[in-house]
């Protein structure tokens, strides 16, 4: 079964590919691979040139078959002053270029609308263009939206590695651990596992008690690597066991058969604490003033460089952290 944790990242991954996924079709598809067209306006909502083209041809209809009504009609729902000015610009425009006929058939077609000539407002004087302003305001909005894109998904990110990283942080899961041979109940059970290239490997659990006292620590960590090899090579695993009430840090070290064989490196550890050789199934027992710990290794497999057997690859081990019998007090 899943995790609770498991569960909420799931539906958070699914929620954020919801939101990107709706991005990517709006800005994408919707603006770029296939933006909206629009059909069936009406001549207002045309762009300028498109407005006076309009009007020019309701001109020279009117020229050709005299009925003001019809052009009446066709231009009822202009707005009145936008359609007085449009008609000013095209006749200005054709006086310009001399073009004297369509001049009069506009200035029919405003006289049967009724319109005013329109005062033409003071000319400004003329700006240089600004280059490519227009390209890029029509870039805009799909630049916009992938900015916003990249934020929402940067956040998501950081939001899933923040949870990743307090899951990380949290205790070890506790697993029901049945009776120990002597008669004692362990408190909890953990699992420490080791794994090739874990260059700064220390794994640590709180020991408590069934009403939540903190007892002590136990755990395993690098106790020896080789000096050649990357990433770095481990020859030895210490467990270890910590009690509040004890001075000292119980440990021992787990070495590999390359380890064990050799001399040099067995002396160098023996400060450490007993040195044992690794192998599956083996049990080994740490003791302090109330605790006692037994650790099962449940796995150890070896890298394949050289020398043969001399570093690990990987190692679980099973802890079992319990309170010795003079330790239990009746309640």
């Amino acid at each position: 079964m899943l995790s609770q944790f498991k569960k909420k990242e799931i539906l958070v991954g699914a929620a954020a590919g919801l939101i990107v996924g709706l991005l990517l079709g709006w800005l994408v598809i919707g603006w770029w691979l296939w933006p909206v067209k629009w059909v069936d306006a009406d001549p207002w909502d045309l762009r300028a040139e498109h407005k006076q083209a309009y009007v020019a041809m309701v001109a020279d209809s009117l020229a050709t078959n005299g009925d003001s009504g019809l052009a009446q009609q066709r231009l009822r729902n202009w707005d009145r002053k936008e359609l007085s000015k449009i008609l000013q610009d095209l006749i200005e425009d054709r006086r310009a270029r001399q073009m004297g006929l369509e001049a009069q058939n506009l200035e029919m077609l405003r006289s049967a609308l009724g319109l005013e000539a329109a005062v033409p407002a003071p000319t400004p004087a003329a700006q240089p263009p600004a280059k490519g302003t227009s390209g890029f305001l029509r870039w805009l909005p799909l630049i916009l939206g992938i900015v916003v894109l990249l934020l929402l998904a940067l956040a998501a990110i950081g939001w899933l590695t923040r949870r990743q990283k307090g899951a990380a942080k949290r205790p070890a899961p506790r697993v029901p651990a049945p009776p120990a041979a002597d008669g004692t109940t362990p408190l909890t059970s953990f699992v420490a596992t080791y794994r090739s290239g874990e260059a700064a490997y220390d794994e640590s659990f709180s020991i408590e008690s069934p009403e939540g006292e903190f007892l002590g620590e136990c755990g395993m960590g690098i106790s020896e690597t080789l000096a050649e090899g990357s990433p770095n090579r481990v020859t030895a695993l210490e467990i270890w066991l910590f009690d509040k009430t004890d001075i000292r840090t119980v440990t021992k070290v787990l070495m590999s058969e390359w380890a064990h064989g050799n001399t040099d490196m067995r002396a160098a550890l023996a400060p450490k604490g007993e040195l044992l050789l690794a192998s599956p199934g083996q049990e080994v027992i740490l003791e302090t003033e109330r605790l006692r710990l037994k650790a099962t290794v449940a796995e150890v497999s070896y890298g394949s460089e050289p020398p043969a057997n001399s570093y690990f690859e990987r190692m679980v081990v099973r802890l079992e952290p319990s309170l010795k019998q003079a330790a239990v007090q009746p309640a």
